[in-house]
């Protein structure tokens, strides 16, 4: 085929720029052009040939494929553009966004979006994985005999090993004949282990060791399990050397727009307030957006019986809250604000609670060390029956900071003021400390005389 600068070719509409047919034409070729609109897959390399009859690619030295957001990276890559594949023999690199990986016999498909990769390893979100074989597919990986951790360390301080392991990234994993590993121990092990990807996932994998002021030394452990792709049951079996052994276990149904669920045992928030489920229902409806505005809202309903160390009561609680984007107000400034209502009934006393909640922070990033933020919290008639998991003021100003010592340390200050009774509330001094691959906490509330320590793996 004759030589240019961009060719068009069939199906793939490959735009392809290189150095030169061959060997000796790309030393007098000019540097590597840029890519235009009219070519959605780009192959750059030092030496290409091109077969009108049979569509067949060969690309050699320095190769490099784009398109829309994916990347490949190899010495030499046959391709073809009747079948839309291109595979390559050595090494490869393969990236596309929140996705990373390398290995060896790489075989892609840019109609289908669907690939292969042997002796395989990377990065996929925050998890790095390896597998003697990885499938990709447009909403999942597939790792065949493979490890996945959050430790980047090239010998990991933890990891989970298994005959297959099933990404969705931001949604979840799940990990068949599962062994979970601390150094070169194996500490339990699962015919089936499922974990959530979701951002507001906040359980680890790994065991979870700290102290607490009112409740003593702890370790926590959640391990959950799959019966299919929705419906999954679990278990949290957390102790505490004062108040003993405080386990809870359930079932969830995760659907696409919306989540139902029942939990039963004991729960405890962030100011050691205990509650024991007996059990309770629960429905939440994911974040949607509110027609064409930029507000996303969350709906979530729950149904079941409470008990702490008083008092017993059925328990019902509705909520709905309304997010607006995040405002930009200036160069590294942002404000977040939202609004909402709780609506909360209770059996023992006969009462119902209307709970109008208004909250405004504004967040400012001085640099890569510094960020402060100052925010007013209002929630209206927030004298509950039960004092877990709810607003402890009803009018509260907000504020602090956090600020990076170096690479493993940082410190940080939140000070809570109520304005109805014009007094500080709390303040909280804390200690970041990066282990390596673990992450340790201490924090000091000044006003309550406690202290709470916990170490724990990067969450996933």
């Amino acid at each position: 085929m004759p030589n240019n600068n961009k060719i068009i070719l069939g199906l793939m509409a490959f735009a392809i720029v290189f150095g030169g047919a061959n060997q000796s034409q790309a030393q007098e070729t000019k540097p590597k052009q840029a890519i235009t609109s009219q070519a959605p897959i780009v192959i750059e390399a030092n030496d290409l040939s091109f077969s009108d009859e049979t569509g067949e690619i060969l690309a050699k030295g320095n190769v490099v494929i784009t398109n829309d957001g994916r990347r490949v990276e190899a010495e030499q890559v046959n391709g073809n553009t009747k079948l839309s594949e291109i595979w390559v023999k050595d090494k490869a690199l393969f990236s596309e966004p929140g996705k990373t990986l390398t290995g060896i016999n790489t075989l892609y498909n840019y109609k289908l979006k669907t690939g292969s990769m042997d002796k395989a390893k990377g990065k996929v979100e925050k998890s790095y994985i390896s597998g003697n074989n990885i499938s990709m597919f447009p909403d999942k990986l597939i790792i065949n005999d493979g490890t996945a951790t959050n430790c980047p360390a090239t010998v990991p301080d933890y990891h989970i090993s298994a005959d297959k392991i099933e990404i969705w990234p931001g949604n979840k994993m799940i990990a068949y004949n599962a062994k979970f590993w601390i150094g070169n121990m194996v500490i339990f092990s699962l015919p089936k282990y499922q974990q959530s990807l979701t951002p507001e996932n906040d359980s680890v994998v790994f065991p979870q060791l700290g102290y607490d002021s009112d409740d003593g030394v702890f370790i926590k452990q959640r391990i959950e399990y799959p019966f299919n792709n929705k419906l999954a049951a679990y278990v949290n079996l957390d102790y505490y050397s004062r108040a003993h052994f405080k386990p809870n276990y359930g079932l969830i149904d995760r659907e696409s727009n919306y989540s139902v669920g029942i939990s039963q045992g004991h729960f405890s928030d962030d100011d050691s307030n205990w509650i024991k489920k007996e059990p309770e229902f629960k429905f939440s409806y994911y974040p949607h957006r509110l027609g064409k505005l930029p507000v996303s809202y969350t709906f979530t309903a729950a149904y079941g019986k409470w008990s702490d160390s008083q008092k017993t009561s059925w328990h019902q609680d509705y909520s709905l809250y309304f997010k607006h984007d995040t405002i930009k107000l200036g160069e590294s400034v942002t404000l977040n604000i939202g609004t909402g209502i709780q609506h909360v009934r209770e059996s023992y006393d006969d009462s119902r609670r209307d709970m109008w909640k208004f909250d405004a922070t504004v967040d400012k990033k001085w640099s890569e060390r510094l960020n402060t933020w100052v925010g007013y919290h209002y929630t209206q008639n927030n004298d509950a029956l039960f004092e877990y998991d709810q607003t402890d003021l009803s009018r509260e100003l907000a504020s602090g900071f956090t600020y990076k010592i170096d690479k493993m340390n940082a410190i940080g200050v939140s000070h809570s003021y109520d304005l109805d009774n014009d007094k500080v509330a709390d303040i909280d001094y804390s200690w970041y400390r990066n282990l390596h691959c673990w992450e340790a906490k201490v924090t000091y509330r000044a006003k309550r005389d406690q202290i709470r320590f916990d170490v724990s793996t990067v969450k996933w």
